[in-house]
């Protein structure tokens, strides 16, 4: 079953259904490696997860990043869908569209994957409904997608039935994934006119399949001794810096953070320092 969603002037892919309900057929590959003991609900989204991006990989596309508010959306309508025991998109929890917009999901288009089995819970029911989406154009065509960029992948089971339920949801949206920073070095470096404190740093802005919105800048802090944090650069593009003339008996301590074109920050990296005896 296939529908066509319109927000303004934005598009959504189509959605999709798939029911999965004879024996268990593997997707392509050796499974993935999973830790000893029952499966768990995360250990089953996972390792669709992971099916998805080893794919993508081969045919040179980058992996969907896993959108955790999206997640928790799939698991809400993979679980609505165990709960009435029927595939269909209107029992997996209403519009998509309008469910990831009351979550403050921004997106251009977005789509949706669902499927059954009744093979054993675990790998087992995923392989057989990875193995169907994998084998259906318009299945691959969304886990293959140019245009999506990020993922969030539920699972449920029915007791009742021994079925397990798998709702994939994509989304093509703007970058909200934080870039990264770490500080590289901190030496000191002594000169006629006394002992200088010299940093470097690099960072960067994890490639989306669309939308990254690329590094912008850096933020630098530093303190003496335990003192406090202070900025001493805002909005650099440098990724080093010398503070000359360091008085001796201290430990000069510098740290940086980086801004990604959207304004996403990424968390302050592990400080490093230069002591000047």
């Amino acid at each position: 079953m296939t529908s066509l969603h319109r927000r303004r002037a934005l598009r959504s892919i189509a959605t999709l259904v798939l029911a999965a309900l004879l024996v268990p057929a593997w997707p392509a590959g050796p499974p993935v490696a999973r830790a000893a003991g029952t499966p768990t609900t995360a250990s089953i989204e996972l390792t669709l997860l992971t099916w998805m991006n080893r794919d993508r990989a081969a045919l040179g596309l980058r992996p969907l990043r896993r959108d955790p508010v999206v997640a928790g959306l799939a698991r809400e309508r993979a679980g609505s869908l165990a709960g009435f025991g029927i595939l269909a998109h209107e029992y997996a929890g209403g519009d998509l569209g309008t469910a990831l917009s009351g979550r403050g999901v921004e997106w251009y288009r977005y789509g949706e994957n669902i499927g059954t089995s009744t093979a054993g819970w675990g790998l087992p029911a995923a392989g057989m409904i990875y193995a169907l989406w994998r084998a259906s154009p318009e299945h691959w065509a969304a886990i293959t997608s140019q245009a999506l960029n990020y993922v969030g992948v539920g699972v449920a089971y029915r007791s009742a039935t021994g079925a397990t339920y798998a709702s994939i949801v994509f989304t093509e949206s703007p970058d909200h994934t934080p870039p990264w920073a770490r500080m590289t070095s901190a030496r000191a470096v002594a000169s006629a006119t006394g002992t200088a404190a010299s940093f470097t740093w690099r960072g960067a802005d994890p490639v989306l399949q669309s939308h990254t919105a690329g590094l912008r800048t850096f933020e630098v802090q530093y303190r003496v001794d335990a003192g406090p944090w202070r900025t001493i650069r805002s909005a650099t593009t440098a990724t080093t810096l010398t503070l000359a003339r360091r008085p001796p008996g201290h430990s000069y301590w510098l740290r940086v953070r980086a801004r990604d074109g959207r304004g996403n920050l990424s968390a302050w990296s592990r400080p490093l320092a230069v002591v000047v005896r």
